[in-house]
């Protein structure tokens, strides 16, 4: 390892001051930076190599422990409703097709659907599809060290790949799920790479300069129609940064503005048509009622956002997650959790001021890796900032879920992509960075030993007791309450068709109805067959018995689920769908 002499004479800031210049006595700055190198330099110089020891040790027990538990945990994230319906929506499309307007949710998640389209008939395709999110999880992480490695060293990609890959376990439970933001978080990440691709592109031929922007906008429209969460984590902040690299005067920096801008272009239409199109095609989205949140509100959704920041940089350990060591280590995460969003801010403001300012110097040239890594803080940072914006801002993004995290998740890869730049510095954060990670890691291989997918198992574990009243009593098909159904169908293979439904007003017959959002006509046309009811009254959708039923052939209780087994198909008396 390099004596702390070596990385002192690369910073001229560091370099040791004479006490007189000139005549002059020393000033106070000067004073104050003899001090601390005098103090440094009493400091083992085997310490970093310690702290990087300690990183790759707790980062390689996370990595092994994660892929011990990871069967288990895909398997309890089936277990979900939410996630378990991108399963069942596409096999129901393929098998017996949607027999009329297929309702998805308030995002079209068009990308997930067409994969599941594309790939049901393949004979492993439910494995392949519980560990598809896992594995677009971990390609986004490649796609951000490599974005990392492009503006900086090896080691820099390293802890960006650990940063990104040990993660908040608590951040895995949307991040390995299905239809949860799964096309946001990869286009995020690429739309990143592809601008260092752009600021890097001396010596391509002209197809590629012309063909590549609107190809790339294309894939970003779908994507942007899938999710339009995309247009804060990514979009925008791709426009931003290249208005500011149209303001230079340098010729390769307004090249990239003018493609990056096109893709934005291309991106925005495209969105438009593919909406339309799979409107057309029967499949309906819900308009989100976005509005801005009033200033009343503005304080109440700060600490909403804190407290998920919180949770994705395991603050949440201590009273919210007790355990052994819980309080500390969620004390500690929250300092370095502040101390990386503090870097964010300060980073970004530094890069965007130095590269305007000397942008505007007719003089002034960039290289091309210099302009990718500026283009790259600035991205990142930006993207950050709007994810956390729009969420704080917009008064209907998730604010009374559970998971609102996932609407601003990149901020974790934000930070992996900006703060190992730091490494390159003699200063101070060659400590503390590897100091912050340790800390950071040890945080999250603490957490993955809890329940990190937030499923209870309340349903799984009533799922044998149902199969096994469904078989005695020879009935296979029955409804519930939205959190039951899709995910007893996904992981009973089909054994039982639960299909959700929601309590409802309905004079002609039972008080219930289709539920809303994932679904598709052909689950209730009514067929001549036996049919069940199971009722949670903790559910939250259908909390008790829904009148106008009939009188049941039997009930039987289940812990806190009742099920109720009836002649007919409970099809037959349902309301209309929402």
């Amino acid at each position: 390892m390099r004596r702390r002499e070596d990385d002192r004479s690369g910073d001229a800031s560091l370099a040791p001051q004479p006490a007189y210049a000139h005549g002059a006595p020393a000033g106070r700055g000067v004073i104050a930076r003899r001090a601390w190198l005098a103090w440094a330099g009493g400091l083992p110089r085997d310490v970093p190599a310690l702290l990087w020891l300690l990183v790759l040790v707790v980062a390689g027990a996370y990595l092994i422990l994660f892929l011990a538990q990871l069967p288990r945990n895909i398997t309890e994230l089936g277990w979900n409703s939410g996630y378990a319906s991108g399963f069942t929506l596409p096999e129901t499309l393929v098998r017996t097709g949607s027999g009329g307007a297929t309702m998805m949710g308030s995002s079209g998640q068009w990308v997930p659907l067409w994969f599941g389209l594309l790939t049901a008939g393949l004979p492993l395709h439910r494995e392949l599809w519980v560990a598809a999110p896992t594995l677009l999880f971990a390609a986004t992480v490649l796609t951000v060290a490599w974005s990392v490695r492009q503006a900086a060293d090896r080691r820099a990609a390293a802890l960006a790949l650990l940063i990104g890959l040990v993660v908040s376990p608590f951040a895995l439970a949307f991040l390995m799920a299905a239809v949860a933001h799964n096309t946001v978080y990869p286009c995020t990440a690429l739309l990143g790479a592809y601008l260092i691709w752009l600021a890097r592109g001396e010596g391509r031929g002209r197809l590629a300069v012309f063909a590549v922007p609107p190809l790339a906008g294309v894939a970003v429209g779908t994507c942007l129609a899938s999710d339009v969460l995309l247009a804060s984590t990514a979009v925008i902040p791709l426009g931003l940064t290249a208005i500011l690299a149209g303001l230079r005067r340098e010729r390769r920096s307004r090249v990239v503005a003018v493609s990056a801008l096109a893709t934005v272009a291309v991106a925005v239409p495209i969105a438009g048509l593919t909406s339309s199109i799979m409107r057309s095609l029967g499949f309906i989205t819900l308009r989100a009622p976005v509005r801005l949140a009033p200033l009343s509100e503005l304080p109440e959704r700060a600490a909403l956002l804190f407290k998920g920041l919180r949770i994705l940089f395991n603050g949440s350990l201590g009273p919210e997650e007790p355990g052994t060591l819980h309080t500390p280590l969620g004390i500690a995460s929250d300092v370095v959790m502040s101390a990386a969003l503090l870097a964010l801010v300060v980073i970004g403001t530094l890069t965007a001021a130095r590269f305007i300012n000397s942008g505007l110097r007719r003089s002034a040239t960039e290289a091309p890796r210099e302009l990718a890594r500026s283009l790259h803080v600035l991205y990142w940072v930006v993207s950050a900032a709007c994810a956390c914006g729009a969420f704080w801002l917009a008064a209907e993004t998730g604010g009374d879920t559970n998971v609102h995290e996932a609407y601003y998740a990149t901020v974790i890869f934000s930070v992996a992509a900006v703060v190992p730049l730091l490494l390159s510095r003699a200063s101070l954060s060659r400590w503390l960075i590897p100091a912050g990670a340790a800390t950071l890691f040890t945080a999250s291989l603490v957490a993955l030993t809890g329940n990190y997918t937030n499923i209870s198992g309340w349903v799984s574990s009533a799922a044998p007791s149902i199969t096994k009243i469904a078989q005695a009593n020879h009935v296979s098909e029955g409804y519930s309450g939205y959190w039951l159904a899709s995910s007893l169908t996904w992981n009973t293979h089909e054994r039982l068709t639960v299909r959700p439904l929601a309590e409802c007003e309905n004079p002609q017959g039972a008080s219930a109805c289709p539920f809303y959002i994932a679904t598709v006509p052909s689950w209730y046309v009514p067929r001549q067959r036996r049919s069940f009811l199971l009722v949670d009254g903790e559910e939250g959708w259908i909390r008790s018995l829904p009148s106008g039923l009939g009188r049941p052939l039997a009930v039987y209780p289940i812990g806190a689920i009742r099920m109720y087994i009836y002649p007919y198909d409970i099809a037959s008396r349902l309301g209309p769908a929402a």
